[in-house]
Protein backbone atom coordinates (compact mmCIF):
# COMPACT_ATOMS: atom_id res chain seq x y z
CA UNK A 1 0.00 0.00 0.00
CA UNK A 2 1.64 3.29 -1.09
CA UNK A 3 0.86 6.32 0.81
CA UNK A 4 2.67 9.66 1.50
CA UNK A 5 1.31 11.66 4.37
CA UNK A 6 1.14 15.71 5.13
CA UNK A 7 1.91 16.84 8.63
CA UNK A 8 1.30 20.31 9.87
CA UNK A 9 -1.62 21.90 7.84
CA UNK A 10 -3.50 19.81 5.50
CA UNK A 11 -4.51 21.68 1.64
CA UNK A 12 -8.00 19.82 2.58
CA UNK A 13 -8.16 22.57 5.58
CA UNK A 14 -7.62 24.91 3.31
CA UNK A 15 -10.04 24.04 0.59
CA UNK A 16 -12.73 23.95 3.72
CA UNK A 17 -13.13 20.23 4.29
CA UNK A 18 -12.91 19.84 8.22
CA UNK A 19 -10.96 17.22 9.02
CA UNK A 20 -10.10 15.37 12.62
CA UNK A 21 -7.05 15.10 14.42
CA UNK A 22 -6.49 11.57 13.29
CA UNK A 23 -7.36 12.55 9.99
CA UNK A 24 -4.41 11.72 7.66
CA UNK A 25 -3.83 13.48 4.51
CA UNK A 26 -2.37 12.40 1.46
CA UNK A 27 0.27 15.20 -0.56
CA UNK A 28 -2.27 15.45 -3.19
CA UNK A 29 -4.73 17.30 -1.17
CA UNK A 30 -6.88 19.57 -3.72
CA UNK A 31 -9.79 19.62 -5.23
CA UNK A 32 -10.23 19.81 -9.20
CA UNK A 33 -12.70 21.77 -11.10
CA UNK A 34 -16.27 20.20 -11.70
CA UNK A 35 -16.05 19.41 -15.80
CA UNK A 36 -18.50 18.04 -17.90
CA UNK A 37 -18.50 14.20 -18.11
CA UNK A 38 -21.38 13.90 -20.70
CA UNK A 39 -21.26 15.60 -24.45
CA UNK A 40 -22.71 19.17 -25.14
CA UNK A 41 -26.31 18.44 -26.73
CA UNK A 42 -27.09 15.72 -24.80
CA UNK A 43 -29.36 14.53 -21.91
CA UNK A 44 -27.41 12.19 -18.87
CA UNK A 45 -30.21 10.24 -17.20
CA UNK A 46 -29.25 9.47 -13.46
CA UNK A 47 -26.99 7.06 -11.65
CA UNK A 48 -23.82 7.63 -13.16
CA UNK A 49 -20.83 5.29 -12.33
CA UNK A 50 -17.46 5.21 -11.33
CA UNK A 51 -14.77 3.08 -10.84
CA UNK A 52 -11.01 3.77 -9.78
CA UNK A 53 -8.29 1.58 -11.04
CA UNK A 54 -4.57 1.43 -8.61
CA UNK A 55 -2.77 4.67 -10.46
CA UNK A 56 -5.72 6.55 -9.77
CA UNK A 57 -7.50 6.72 -13.40
CA UNK A 58 -10.85 6.70 -13.29
CA UNK A 59 -13.43 5.24 -15.97
CA UNK A 60 -17.20 6.88 -15.60
CA UNK A 61 -20.12 5.59 -16.97
CA UNK A 62 -23.22 6.96 -17.66
CA UNK A 63 -26.55 7.07 -19.89
CA UNK A 64 -26.92 10.44 -22.29
CA UNK A 65 -29.57 10.74 -25.06
CA UNK A 66 -28.39 13.29 -28.44
CA UNK A 67 -30.83 15.82 -28.61
CA UNK A 68 -30.22 16.62 -31.99
CA UNK A 69 -31.91 12.69 -32.85
CA UNK A 70 -35.78 12.46 -33.59
CA UNK A 71 -36.15 10.15 -30.60
CA UNK A 72 -33.15 10.88 -28.38
CA UNK A 73 -32.35 7.34 -27.49
CA UNK A 74 -30.32 6.20 -24.08
CA UNK A 75 -26.82 4.98 -25.09
CA UNK A 76 -24.38 3.32 -22.44
CA UNK A 77 -21.48 6.00 -22.76
CA UNK A 78 -17.87 5.30 -21.09
CA UNK A 79 -15.25 7.99 -20.95
CA UNK A 80 -11.54 8.07 -18.85
CA UNK A 81 -10.47 10.81 -16.50
CA UNK A 82 -6.72 10.06 -16.00
CA UNK A 83 -4.85 10.32 -12.66
CA UNK A 84 -2.66 13.13 -14.54
CA UNK A 85 -5.47 15.36 -15.36
CA UNK A 86 -6.52 14.44 -19.51
CA UNK A 87 -9.49 13.07 -20.46
CA UNK A 88 -10.06 10.50 -23.32
CA UNK A 89 -12.75 10.63 -26.02
CA UNK A 90 -16.18 9.37 -24.93
CA UNK A 91 -16.84 5.85 -25.91
CA UNK A 92 -20.64 4.13 -26.93
CA UNK A 93 -21.09 1.03 -25.97
CA UNK A 94 -25.03 0.21 -26.85
CA UNK A 95 -26.07 0.19 -29.99
CA UNK A 96 -28.58 2.62 -31.40
CA UNK A 97 -32.20 2.42 -30.53
CA UNK A 98 -32.07 -0.19 -27.70
CA UNK A 99 -33.67 0.81 -24.49
CA UNK A 100 -31.03 0.69 -22.51
CA UNK A 101 -30.77 1.65 -18.56
CA UNK A 102 -28.53 1.20 -15.38
CA UNK A 103 -24.90 0.49 -16.17
CA UNK A 104 -22.67 -0.45 -13.89
CA UNK A 105 -18.53 -0.45 -13.92
CA UNK A 106 -15.78 -1.87 -11.62
CA UNK A 107 -11.79 -2.02 -12.93
CA UNK A 108 -8.55 -3.82 -12.60
CA UNK A 109 -5.60 -2.83 -10.70
CA UNK A 110 -4.20 -1.22 -14.45
CA UNK A 111 -7.56 0.34 -15.59
CA UNK A 112 -8.88 -2.77 -17.89
CA UNK A 113 -12.37 -2.11 -16.89
CA UNK A 114 -16.28 -4.16 -17.39
CA UNK A 115 -19.38 -2.07 -17.81
CA UNK A 116 -22.95 -3.91 -17.60
CA UNK A 117 -26.31 -3.16 -18.16
CA UNK A 118 -29.67 -3.87 -18.89
CA UNK A 119 -30.88 -3.65 -22.51
CA UNK A 120 -34.25 -4.69 -24.02
CA UNK A 121 -34.74 -6.50 -20.90
CA UNK A 122 -31.75 -8.68 -20.88
CA UNK A 123 -28.44 -7.75 -18.96
CA UNK A 124 -25.63 -7.02 -21.63
CA UNK A 125 -21.85 -6.42 -20.79
CA UNK A 126 -18.43 -5.14 -22.68
CA UNK A 127 -15.12 -4.62 -21.58
CA UNK A 128 -13.31 -1.28 -21.85
CA UNK A 129 -9.47 -1.47 -21.74
CA UNK A 130 -7.44 0.89 -19.73
CA UNK A 131 -6.88 3.71 -22.59
CA UNK A 132 -11.02 3.75 -22.92
CA UNK A 133 -11.12 1.95 -26.20
CA UNK A 134 -13.68 -0.94 -26.17
CA UNK A 135 -12.81 -4.54 -26.11
CA UNK A 136 -14.41 -7.15 -28.09
CA UNK A 137 -18.33 -7.22 -28.90
CA UNK A 138 -21.32 -6.55 -26.96
CA UNK A 139 -22.57 -9.37 -25.43
CA UNK A 140 -25.34 -10.93 -24.09
CA UNK A 141 -24.92 -12.04 -20.33
CA UNK A 142 -28.26 -13.11 -18.98
CA UNK A 143 -30.05 -16.40 -20.12
CA UNK A 144 -33.80 -15.15 -20.10
CA UNK A 145 -36.09 -12.59 -19.80
CA UNK A 146 -36.59 -10.31 -17.94
CA UNK A 147 -33.26 -9.56 -16.67
CA UNK A 148 -32.40 -6.85 -14.74
CA UNK A 149 -30.14 -4.87 -11.98
CA UNK A 150 -26.97 -6.17 -13.33
CA UNK A 151 -23.93 -5.72 -11.06
CA UNK A 152 -20.08 -6.14 -11.53
CA UNK A 153 -16.66 -6.50 -10.27
CA UNK A 154 -12.87 -7.07 -11.26
CA UNK A 155 -10.24 -8.91 -10.15
CA UNK A 156 -7.17 -7.70 -9.63
CA UNK A 157 -6.07 -9.34 -12.98
CA UNK A 158 -8.63 -8.19 -14.84
CA UNK A 159 -11.33 -11.11 -14.48
CA UNK A 160 -14.58 -10.08 -14.60
CA UNK A 161 -17.86 -11.39 -12.50
CA UNK A 162 -21.31 -10.26 -13.59
CA UNK A 163 -24.26 -11.12 -11.37
CA UNK A 164 -27.71 -10.18 -12.19
CA UNK A 165 -31.59 -11.60 -11.84
CA UNK A 166 -33.69 -12.78 -14.41
CA UNK A 167 -37.58 -14.79 -14.58
CA UNK A 168 -37.52 -18.06 -15.19
CA UNK A 169 -40.98 -19.90 -15.80
CA UNK A 170 -42.57 -16.86 -13.52
CA UNK A 171 -40.07 -17.41 -10.88
CA UNK A 172 -37.05 -14.93 -10.05
CA UNK A 173 -33.73 -17.25 -10.66
CA UNK A 174 -30.18 -14.89 -9.47
CA UNK A 175 -27.17 -15.67 -11.78
CA UNK A 176 -23.50 -14.98 -12.73
CA UNK A 177 -21.47 -14.62 -15.75
CA UNK A 178 -17.24 -14.02 -16.06
CA UNK A 179 -16.58 -11.18 -19.06
CA UNK A 180 -12.75 -12.32 -19.62
CA UNK A 181 -10.62 -9.42 -20.17
CA UNK A 182 -10.27 -9.83 -24.17
CA UNK A 183 -14.34 -9.46 -23.57
CA UNK A 184 -15.36 -13.23 -24.45
CA UNK A 185 -17.88 -14.68 -21.53
CA UNK A 186 -17.98 -18.11 -19.52
CA UNK A 187 -20.67 -20.29 -18.97
CA UNK A 188 -24.10 -18.31 -16.54
CA UNK A 189 -23.95 -20.25 -13.43
CA UNK A 190 -27.36 -20.41 -11.41
CA UNK A 191 -26.48 -18.84 -8.33
CA UNK A 192 -30.27 -19.77 -6.73
CA UNK A 193 -33.70 -18.39 -6.12
CA UNK A 194 -34.11 -14.43 -6.09
CA UNK A 195 -36.56 -12.06 -6.27
CA UNK A 196 -36.30 -8.76 -8.09
CA UNK A 197 -33.90 -7.25 -5.92
CA UNK A 198 -30.65 -5.93 -7.23
CA UNK A 199 -28.21 -8.63 -6.37
CA UNK A 200 -24.44 -7.39 -4.79
CA UNK A 201 -20.68 -8.63 -5.24
CA UNK A 202 -17.48 -7.59 -4.01
CA UNK A 203 -13.73 -9.54 -4.94
CA UNK A 204 -10.68 -10.09 -2.78
CA UNK A 205 -7.41 -9.67 -3.96
CA UNK A 206 -7.11 -13.19 -4.07
CA UNK A 207 -9.80 -13.31 -7.23
CA UNK A 208 -12.30 -14.36 -5.28
CA UNK A 209 -15.99 -13.19 -5.36
CA UNK A 210 -18.57 -13.12 -2.81
CA UNK A 211 -22.56 -12.37 -4.29
CA UNK A 212 -25.40 -12.14 -2.04
CA UNK A 213 -29.09 -11.37 -2.87
CA UNK A 214 -32.14 -11.02 -1.60
CA UNK A 215 -34.85 -13.73 -2.05
CA UNK A 216 -38.11 -13.69 -1.18
CA UNK A 217 -38.18 -13.83 2.78
CA UNK A 218 -34.36 -13.84 3.81
CA UNK A 219 -30.63 -12.63 2.31
CA UNK A 220 -28.08 -15.13 1.01
CA UNK A 221 -25.21 -15.10 -0.74
CA UNK A 222 -22.44 -17.43 -2.17
CA UNK A 223 -18.49 -17.49 -2.96
CA UNK A 224 -17.16 -18.20 -6.40
CA UNK A 225 -13.79 -18.84 -7.10
CA UNK A 226 -12.25 -20.43 -11.10
CA UNK A 227 -13.14 -24.03 -9.79
CA UNK A 228 -15.89 -23.82 -7.21
CA UNK A 229 -19.36 -22.53 -6.37
CA UNK A 230 -19.80 -22.32 -2.46
CA UNK A 231 -23.34 -23.75 -0.69
CA UNK A 232 -25.55 -21.15 -0.27
CA UNK A 233 -25.60 -19.69 2.87
CA UNK A 234 -28.71 -17.88 4.32
CA UNK A 235 -27.86 -14.83 6.86
CA UNK A 236 -30.96 -13.38 8.00
CA UNK A 237 -32.38 -16.61 9.46
CA UNK A 238 -32.30 -14.64 13.02
CA UNK A 239 -34.17 -11.64 11.82
CA UNK A 240 -38.32 -11.60 11.07
CA UNK A 241 -39.53 -9.57 8.41
CA UNK A 242 -42.72 -10.14 7.18
CA UNK A 243 -42.10 -7.10 4.86
CA UNK A 244 -39.04 -9.10 2.80
CA UNK A 245 -35.54 -7.75 2.65
CA UNK A 246 -33.29 -5.63 -0.09
CA UNK A 247 -30.98 -2.71 -0.83
CA UNK A 248 -28.17 -6.06 -0.32
CA UNK A 249 -24.53 -4.22 -0.30
CA UNK A 250 -21.51 -5.97 -0.11
CA UNK A 251 -18.45 -5.17 1.11
CA UNK A 252 -14.53 -7.81 0.49
CA UNK A 253 -11.25 -6.85 2.26
CA UNK A 254 -7.94 -8.32 0.88
CA UNK A 255 -8.41 -11.73 2.43
CA UNK A 256 -12.12 -12.49 1.85
CA UNK A 257 -13.97 -11.88 5.06
CA UNK A 258 -17.10 -10.21 3.46
CA UNK A 259 -19.19 -7.51 5.15
CA UNK A 260 -23.20 -7.27 3.82
CA UNK A 261 -25.82 -5.06 4.69
CA UNK A 262 -29.06 -5.14 3.96
CA UNK A 263 -32.15 -3.47 4.76
CA UNK A 264 -35.39 -5.39 6.73
CA UNK A 265 -38.96 -4.17 5.43
CA UNK A 266 -41.01 -6.32 8.84
CA UNK A 267 -41.27 -5.52 11.99
CA UNK A 268 -41.82 -2.61 13.87
CA UNK A 269 -40.04 0.04 11.21
CA UNK A 270 -37.58 -1.04 8.68
CA UNK A 271 -33.70 -1.34 9.58
CA UNK A 272 -30.57 -1.62 7.99
CA UNK A 273 -28.42 -4.93 9.04
CA UNK A 274 -25.17 -6.70 8.76
CA UNK A 275 -23.94 -10.03 8.26
CA UNK A 276 -20.29 -10.99 8.59
CA UNK A 277 -18.84 -14.02 6.92
CA UNK A 278 -15.64 -14.76 7.05
CA UNK A 279 -13.62 -16.09 4.41
CA UNK A 280 -13.03 -20.04 6.35
CA UNK A 281 -16.97 -19.73 6.69
CA UNK A 282 -17.64 -18.47 9.70
CA UNK A 283 -21.41 -16.78 10.09
CA UNK A 284 -21.73 -13.95 13.03
CA UNK A 285 -24.90 -13.28 13.80
CA UNK A 286 -26.65 -10.46 12.48
CA UNK A 287 -25.80 -6.87 13.99
CA UNK A 288 -28.41 -4.13 13.65
CA UNK A 289 -26.70 -1.10 12.67
CA UNK A 290 -29.78 1.36 12.80
CA UNK A 291 -31.45 1.86 16.13
CA UNK A 292 -34.39 -0.23 16.80
CA UNK A 293 -36.64 2.60 16.65
CA UNK A 294 -34.97 4.11 13.39
CA UNK A 295 -37.43 4.37 10.41
CA UNK A 296 -34.95 3.30 8.15
CA UNK A 297 -35.09 5.08 4.80
CA UNK A 298 -34.47 3.05 1.55
CA UNK A 299 -31.15 4.24 0.80
CA UNK A 300 -27.83 3.16 2.35
CA UNK A 301 -24.22 2.42 1.43
CA UNK A 302 -21.21 0.80 2.60
CA UNK A 303 -17.69 0.78 1.96
CA UNK A 304 -15.03 -1.70 2.96
CA UNK A 305 -11.06 -1.28 3.37
CA UNK A 306 -8.50 -3.87 2.55
CA UNK A 307 -8.21 -4.79 6.53
CA UNK A 308 -12.07 -5.08 6.56
CA UNK A 309 -13.18 -2.32 8.30
CA UNK A 310 -16.11 -0.53 7.05
CA UNK A 311 -18.16 2.64 6.90
CA UNK A 312 -21.85 2.27 6.44
CA UNK A 313 -24.55 4.99 5.91
CA UNK A 314 -28.18 4.96 5.90
CA UNK A 315 -31.13 7.59 6.04
CA UNK A 316 -34.06 8.01 8.29
CA UNK A 317 -37.27 9.70 8.14
CA UNK A 318 -37.94 11.71 11.38
CA UNK A 319 -38.99 15.30 11.47
CA UNK A 320 -40.63 15.72 8.68
CA UNK A 321 -37.56 14.57 6.15
CA UNK A 322 -34.74 12.73 5.52
CA UNK A 323 -31.50 12.45 7.94
CA UNK A 324 -28.63 10.32 7.49
CA UNK A 325 -26.57 8.75 9.51
CA UNK A 326 -23.71 6.59 9.66
CA UNK A 327 -20.93 4.57 12.14
CA UNK A 328 -18.09 2.26 11.32
CA UNK A 329 -18.59 -1.38 11.59
CA UNK A 330 -14.51 -2.85 12.69
CA UNK A 331 -12.84 -5.68 11.30
CA UNK A 332 -13.47 -7.63 14.53
CA UNK A 333 -17.48 -6.70 14.24
CA UNK A 334 -17.12 -3.54 17.11
CA UNK A 335 -20.06 -1.08 15.87
CA UNK A 336 -18.87 2.33 16.26
CA UNK A 337 -20.84 5.10 17.79
CA UNK A 338 -23.78 6.47 15.74
CA UNK A 339 -23.14 9.93 14.22
CA UNK A 340 -25.88 12.23 13.11
CA UNK A 341 -24.91 13.57 9.41
CA UNK A 342 -27.96 15.79 9.07
CA UNK A 343 -30.45 16.40 5.73
CA UNK A 344 -29.91 13.68 2.84
CA UNK A 345 -30.63 11.24 0.82
CA UNK A 346 -29.08 8.74 -1.93
CA UNK A 347 -25.68 8.03 -0.37
CA UNK A 348 -22.89 6.26 -1.51
CA UNK A 349 -19.21 6.00 0.17
CA UNK A 350 -15.26 4.78 -1.13
CA UNK A 351 -12.60 4.03 1.62
CA UNK A 352 -9.03 3.57 0.46
CA UNK A 353 -6.77 0.89 1.05
CA UNK A 354 -6.17 2.07 5.16
CA UNK A 355 -10.04 3.53 5.52
CA UNK A 356 -9.52 6.86 4.98
CA UNK A 357 -12.77 7.85 2.92
CA UNK A 358 -15.43 10.11 1.50
CA UNK A 359 -19.14 10.27 1.79
CA UNK A 360 -20.80 12.35 -0.89
CA UNK A 361 -24.98 12.23 -1.10
CA UNK A 362 -27.72 14.59 -2.44
CA UNK A 363 -29.93 16.67 -0.39
CA UNK A 364 -33.10 18.90 -1.62
CA UNK A 365 -33.06 22.11 -0.46
CA UNK A 366 -36.28 24.03 0.12
CA UNK A 367 -36.90 27.46 -1.28
CA UNK A 368 -39.28 30.26 -1.46
CA UNK A 369 -39.97 31.02 -5.31
CA UNK A 370 -40.31 28.86 -8.07
CA UNK A 371 -39.33 25.67 -8.16
CA UNK A 372 -39.46 25.75 -4.66
CA UNK A 373 -36.25 23.34 -4.10
CA UNK A 374 -33.06 22.81 -5.24
CA UNK A 375 -31.05 19.87 -5.09
CA UNK A 376 -27.17 20.06 -4.20
CA UNK A 377 -24.47 17.68 -3.92
CA UNK A 378 -22.03 17.52 -1.12
CA UNK A 379 -18.91 15.11 0.32
CA UNK A 380 -17.69 14.54 3.66
CA UNK A 381 -14.35 13.11 4.25
CA UNK A 382 -13.70 10.44 6.40
CA UNK A 383 -11.13 9.50 9.11
CA UNK A 384 -9.77 5.74 9.19
CA UNK A 385 -10.90 6.00 12.84
CA UNK A 386 -14.41 6.91 11.56
CA UNK A 387 -14.79 10.19 11.90
CA UNK A 388 -16.67 12.31 9.55
CA UNK A 389 -15.40 15.51 8.33
CA UNK A 390 -17.28 18.89 7.47
CA UNK A 391 -19.69 19.19 4.76
CA UNK A 392 -18.30 20.76 1.32
CA UNK A 393 -20.89 21.35 -1.31
CA UNK A 394 -19.58 20.25 -4.65
CA UNK A 395 -22.54 21.40 -6.23
CA UNK A 396 -26.36 23.37 -5.91
CA UNK A 397 -27.30 21.71 -9.01
CA UNK A 398 -26.35 18.00 -9.25
CA UNK A 399 -28.25 14.61 -7.62
CA UNK A 400 -26.65 11.11 -7.10
CA UNK A 401 -24.04 11.06 -6.95
CA UNK A 402 -21.46 8.21 -6.70
CA UNK A 403 -17.59 7.99 -5.39
CA UNK A 404 -14.56 5.98 -6.28
CA UNK A 405 -11.18 5.69 -4.14
CA UNK A 406 -7.77 5.36 -5.43
CA UNK A 407 -5.24 3.20 -3.17
CA UNK A 408 -4.36 6.62 -1.13
CA UNK A 409 -6.60 9.38 -0.75
CA UNK A 410 -8.10 10.73 -3.77
CA UNK A 411 -11.54 10.24 -4.72
CA UNK A 412 -13.37 10.82 -8.12
CA UNK A 413 -16.88 11.93 -7.60
CA UNK A 414 -19.30 12.09 -10.41
CA UNK A 415 -23.13 13.26 -10.54
CA UNK A 416 -26.08 13.97 -12.70
CA UNK A 417 -27.03 17.94 -13.22
CA UNK A 418 -30.49 18.51 -12.18
CA UNK A 419 -31.38 21.27 -14.49
CA UNK A 420 -31.55 20.74 -17.77
CA UNK A 421 -29.78 19.40 -20.06
CA UNK A 422 -28.86 16.55 -16.81
CA UNK A 423 -25.15 17.08 -18.00
CA UNK A 424 -22.96 14.38 -16.34
CA UNK A 425 -20.49 15.94 -14.55
CA UNK A 426 -17.38 15.17 -12.22
CA UNK A 427 -14.61 16.66 -9.47
CA UNK A 428 -11.61 14.72 -8.07
CA UNK A 429 -10.12 15.71 -4.35
CA UNK A 430 -8.72 16.36 -2.43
Amino acid sequence: MRRRVLTGVSAAAAAGIGVTATMAVHAEAAWTTAWNVSASGWTGADSPQVSVDRQGDALLAWTAGDLSTTYSYQRVQTRVKFADGTTGPIRTLSPDGAAVAWPETDSDDTGDSAVVWEQDSEVVGRRVSSSGSLVGPLQKLSTSAPASTPVVAVTPGGNAMAAWTEVRDGSWYAVARRIQIDGTVGAAVTLGSGSAEKPAIGVDRGGQFVVAWARASDVVARRITTTSVSPTKVLTSSIASYGGFGMVRAGVDRDGDAVLTYRSGGGTVPQVWASRWSRTGTLAAPLRISAATDNAGFHHALATDLAGNSMIVWTRHGNGRLELLGRRLTAGGTRGAVAALGPGDRPDLALDDDGDGMLVHHTVVPKSTPPYSYTKTTARLISRAGAFGTVRTLTSDGRVPQVGASPSYRFTVVWQQESFPYTIKSVAGP
